[in-house]
């Protein structure tokens, strides 16, 4: 497998993506506006069949997954590279995040203004989308400024050179930036992929040259990104044939990544094969330091991760991720109570991020004097306190 598909050679694909519109037929055209949804009686040849077909599945699949993916608070700024039409920035403006769309393509850029201009309802009771659209060519250099995270959404397989593209990515976050990328593979020879991607570059002058995985992961890393989270999805329900105690059984490998970086320079060590682990820990509430018994314990907590190890946290049983362990000790040191993996950690954490959390536990019933003690766990491979990283310690006592 070459590492991206095979262009058509003596095509102007930038003139393409900019009159990619204008050749589309009316009822194409329209879709532009309500895309990912269309009504299903003019659904293509290619998906036969009732109901929604598996391509439009995945992109409604694919959008939740990747918001939750991000973990992202209200009101951060997100670009949207190859935005077409907007309809990944209408759907992350919806949730409150400050959305900027850019495409070459004049025609798609005032689809995409006209979409989010009669957007209905607004996202609340008091808020309008905020979401802006601008033409702009990310291959030529970056815009001037900078983003709290980055979506290329199937779109970079349509620029000529990638590695322009991520030059300006990179340059549009700043350290720790997150990036998320979504890509097919590069089809088999002779595949009807093949022959479609061929077919759509010889019909509209649009690049279709989707990458192997190794050259994508590889064109990232190249370019100062570590890879934190790499994904297949599951698209839709499973059955429950199909699962054998935490494993799913496909009976085909997906073929579309989801990878999710962070941009870290030239660091490369992760919390799989860890170098040193070091958090601090910062209380943020005040710590009343009496309980009654069986009382609700809370707190606010910052945790820094003070080390120089990418703290990786997937949901997966995966070693190398990073949890939140809570014990409660007794007078004599012993454990009477212990917990690990809540509050998730949502997002991967690089040297220097620091996240919150909000602390939730359970006093003893018994009388006497206890000490709350917070720590990461770094799973199957330490307590980070085992690498000389000081936990938290909160003491309190239970009254009658």
């Amino acid at each position: 497998m070459t590492d991206r598909f095979k262009k058509i050679e003596g095509l102007d694909y930038k003139k393409g993506a900019k009159e990619y519109a204008e050749k589309l037929e009316p009822s194409d055209r329209y879709h532009l506006f309500t895309k990912p949804f269309y009504n299903l009686e003019h659904k293509v040849s290619r998906w036969a069949g009732d109901g929604l077909d598996e391509d439009t599945h995945r992109h409604f699949s694919d959008f939740a997954n990747i918001a939750y993916s991000l973990a992202l608070p209200h009101g951060a700024s997100i670009l949207d590279v190859g935005c077409g039409s907007g309809w990944l920035s209408e759907y992350f403006a919806r949730l409150g995040y400050r959305m900027t769309g850019v495409d070459i393509s004049p025609n798609l850029i005032r689809v995409a203004e006209q979409r989010i201009a009669t957007l209905p309802f607004g996202i609340d009771d008091k808020s309008r989308a905020r979401c802006q659209f601008l033409v702009h060519d990310i291959e030529t250099g970056p815009l001037n400024q900078s983003f709290d995270a980055i979506i290329c959404y199937d779109s970079l397989h349509h620029f000529e050179d990638e590695n322009a593209v991520l030059d300006s990515l990179a340059a549009m976050l700043d350290e720790s930036g997150i990036l998320f990328v979504a890509e097919g593979e590069t089809p088999r020879a002779g595949s009807d992929t093949e022959t479609e991607l061929r077919e759509v570059m010889e019909k509209f002058e649009t690049l279709e040259a989707p990458f192997s995985k190794a050259y994508l992961v590889g064109l990232l890393e190249r370019h100062g990104f570590a890879i934190v989270g790499d994904y297949t999805s599951v698209i839709g329900f499973v059955d429950r044939d199909n699962v054998a105690g935490h494993t799913v059984q496909f009976v085909e490998s997906p073929s579309f990544n989801y990878l999710l970086c962070k941009k870290v320079g030239a660091m490369k060590v992760d919390s799989r094969n860890p170098g040193a682990l070091n958090c601090q820990f910062s209380l943020l509430t005040n710590w009343p330091g009496n309980f009654p018994p069986s009382a609700r314990i809370e707190a606010q907590v910052k945790i820094t991760n003070a080390g120089d190890t990418i703290w990786l946290v997937s949901r997966a049983p995966l070693k190398g991720r990073v949890r939140v362990g809570v014990k409660i000790l007794n007078e004599m040191g012993e454990t009477v109570e212990e917990t690990h993996g809540w509050p998730r950690l949502q997002r991967a954490l690089a040297p220097g991020e620091s996240v919150m959390i909000n602390l939730i536990s359970q006093a003893p019933a018994e009388p006497g004097r206890y000490v709350l003690k917070l720590d990461l766990l770094n799973q199957d491979i330490c307590w980070f306190e085992q690498c000389s990283s000081p936990p938290l310690l909160l003491p309190f006592t239970i009254s009658d």
